[in-house]
């Protein structure tokens, strides 16, 4: 009450509206890159760091009847969308999993994509190829004119391709989703999906299972004490992209009970380290997983044959996340996968302490 009397009439007026209409957002534990305030009759959607080294901010002011005044720099969508098409197979996974997957009128990759029940939509033309970041097919997306084109950007290129977008009268959403550090950030992303289906609840009802099935797992390791060793990749053109220890991956081996050789870092991102410098940090190192297309252990050297004497070669444990490949090579460990962390979990355990667990691989096989 002093407080009031204090302040002039206006700012009276400003604290009386906070105290009666507090902010209100909804519940994110794990994911850094968006967040959604609530309404009385509409919602924001705030995005920040849409790629790296991003430091825009993008809003998104849902709303159902009137639209709202205010906001001069926001996209106003109205919802709940009927259409959409979708740059990343991730924003499919995200999809199918709120059951919407007939509101998919166009789609980038249709050949690598892995569910079935989208293929089937494809199959049909229900589903139409909306062309590849470098080449939209721009007059395709103009005949569906879904209400939204959700992508997702690589660097400053894709602010002329999303203001292109909205030039031609259609509305880009950008998906942040891939920049996330923890697999459970990267799925909470399905609450940013929900708001635009106007399926909160779902998509929050949804994430919280995949959490706990996810922290459960993760009481399987808590008390590990032999952490075996794990390195990543293979080069490409002698450059090895090594993921930082601040990343999904290395958050992913961390919650498995392992050691990822390269997990002390802070990045964020990926840093390129030389072969030879790999060769000879990785020399001991008890696994390798993560070798990008690679299908067996002649493949890999045939890249290069001092790769037989990593010790992870030598003992046969070398693993690939390239289970569930599709006949034109889609890897569905990055479509559903953004929505299976537990899956992807469980296979991690059961490679590095098969002890604790019963499970068959579901993304991951062994190389042989």
């Amino acid at each position: 009450m002093i407080v009031l009397v204090a302040c002039s009439s206006v700012d009276e007026e400003k604290v009386v509206n906070a105290i009666e209409n507090p902010k209100k957002y909804v519940p994110i534990k794990y994911a850094e890159g968006f967040v959604i305030e609530e309404k009385l009759d509409y919602k924001v959607i705030t995005l920040n760091g849409a790629w790296r080294g991003d430091d825009n901010t993008y809003q998104y002011v849902l709303y159902k009847e009137e639209k709202p005044e205010g906001y001069p720099n926001a996209a106003f969508i109205k919802i709940p969308i009927q259409t959409i098409a979708c740059m990343s197979l991730t924003h499919v996974a995200f999809i199918e999993a709120l059951n919407q997957i007939n509101s998919i009128v166009a789609l980038s990759g249709c050949d690598y994509v892995s569910s079935k029940a989208v293929k089937k939509r494809i199959r049909k033309g229900k589903i139409r190829e909306a062309g590849q970041y470098q080449s939209f097919n721009y007059e395709l997306l103009l005949e569906e004119s879904p209400d939204i084109f959700m992508v997702f950007g690589i660097n400053e290129s894709s602010s002329s391709r999303i203001n292109k977008l909205n030039e031609l009268g259609l509305t880009a959403v950008l998906n942040g989703e891939h920049m996330e550090p923890h697999p459970l950030g990267k799925t909470e992303w399905i609450k940013f999906m929900g708001a635009f289906y106007d399926l909160d609840k779902e998509a929050e009802k949804f994430f919280n299972q995949i959490e706990r099935e996810y922290l459960s797992l993760i009481d399987l390791t808590k008390n590990i004490k032999n952490k075996p060793s794990v390195f990543v990749g293979l080069p490409f053109k002698g450059a090895w992209y090594v993921p930082g220890g601040a990343t999904f991956v290395s958050k992913f081996f961390i919650d498995a009970g392992a050691n990822y050789l390269w997990g002390e870092d802070n990045e964020k991102g990926s840093t390129i380290k030389n072969k030879e410098v790999v060769l000879d940090e990785a020399y001991y190192t008890e696994f390798w997983l993560n070798q990008s297309g690679i299908k067996s252990m002649s493949e890999i050297t045939d890249v290069d044959k001092k790769f037989s004497h990593f010790k992870a070669f030598k003992k046969g444990n070398v693993f690939n996340n390239n289970k569930r490949l599709n006949v034109n090579g889609g890897n569905d460990y990055w479509e559903s996968g953004v929505i299976n962390p537990h899956i992807i979990l469980k296979d991690l355990i059961e490679i590095f302490h098969p002890e604790l667990i019963e499970h068959e691989l579901y993304y991951y096989q062994k190389l042989n």
